[in-house]
């Protein structure tokens, strides 16, 4: 009986899953709508930067579809940028937009099968 008690406990210690927490480093660009100059496309970018800054964490998650085999938790914002493309629409018209570049992070729960 304590061999078998023995064997029953190893077996279940090496088929178990170890869980921990691991920190996901990703990022995600964002375009505004096209302007006609570049400061007012620049302050378009900053506008949208700002209102992502001031998302409660379950917003900023759906706004930045972060998706994991596990709950995501503690999503934050690293770094981030603004800059501003030009691009033309029709032949001669130039137009700009934001690109706003977002470096951000959030924990999940990482399992190794041992």
């Amino acid at each position: 009986m304590k061999k078998l008690m023995t064997l029953v406990s190893a077996l279940l210690i090496s088929s178990s899953v170890f869980a921990s927490s691991q920190v996901v480093h990703s990022d995600k660009n964002f375009n505004t709508d096209a302007f006609a100059d570049k400061s007012a496309a620049y302050e378009a970018g900053f506008a949208y930067l700002e209102n992502l800054n001031n998302l409660s964490e379950t917003q900023l998650k759906h706004k930045l579809l972060v998706i994991s085999q596990s709950a995501a938790h503690d999503v934050k914002i690293n770094e981030s940028k603004v800059s501003v493309e030009e691009f033309a629409e029709v032949r001669g018209q130039i137009v700009y937009r934001a690109v706003i570049d977002v470096d951000y992070q959030f924990t999940t729960l990482r399992t190794d099968n041992r």
